[in-house]
């Protein structure tokens, strides 16, 4: 199944947002854990929706999410909350940390891929402590998440496609 393709998503309803963040969760789970996962963790595009992106601009915003998501990997706060080993893949827990993230209710780029970050090692977790069933309730929970907290902000930036024109911008010396 390919992701929603256009370039832009200006102007474009709840539905197209959610879609799109949808395929760029997954594929960004999808890479994560082929790039960084070890031989106890792997992870199938058909364990993730078998979504795959192939909008030239949308492989585009995966390239930029999985660069934030390199940079993630050094933020000692965000890596002592995902390697805690007391971390479970529960919807609690999830929601727990979701709402540190944005918990003075600020949003940016970089926090909606440390929710995307997050959801990722706990997909990871799930993978390794043999309960893959859940992955795709992972997922679910991210996406409800950014439908309920993050959306309205999503939009008033002009879309995803805005992450990779800010991503750019900070990226110029």
């Amino acid at each position: 199944m390919a992701a929603p393709s256009g370039g832009g998503d200006t102007g474009i309803g709840n539905d197209q947002i959610i879609a799109l963040g949808s395929a760029l969760l997954n594929n960004f789970i999808y890479e994560r854990v082929r790039r960084h996962g070890d031989s106890e963790a792997e992870v199938t595009r058909s364990q993730l929706d078998g979504v795959e992106l192939c909008d030239p601009n949308h492989k585009r915003l995966g390239q930029c999410l999985q660069q934030i998501g390199d940079e993630l990997d050094g933020n000692v706060h965000l890596q002592r909350m995902v390697n805690d080993p007391a971390l479970q893949p529960t919807q609690e827990v999830f929601m727990k940390v979701a709402r540190e993230i944005f918990s003075d209710r600020k949003f940016n780029w970089g926090r909606v891929v440390a929710l995307f970050y997050f959801a990722c090692r706990l997909v990871i977790k799930a993978i390794t402590t043999r309960i893959p069933d859940i992955v795709r309730t992972i997922i679910s929970w991210t996406m409800s998440y950014i439908q309920e907290h993050v959306i309205n902000w999503i939009r008033e930036q002009g879309g995803w496609v805005s992450l990779d024109s800010d991503f750019l911008m900070q990226a110029l010396p």
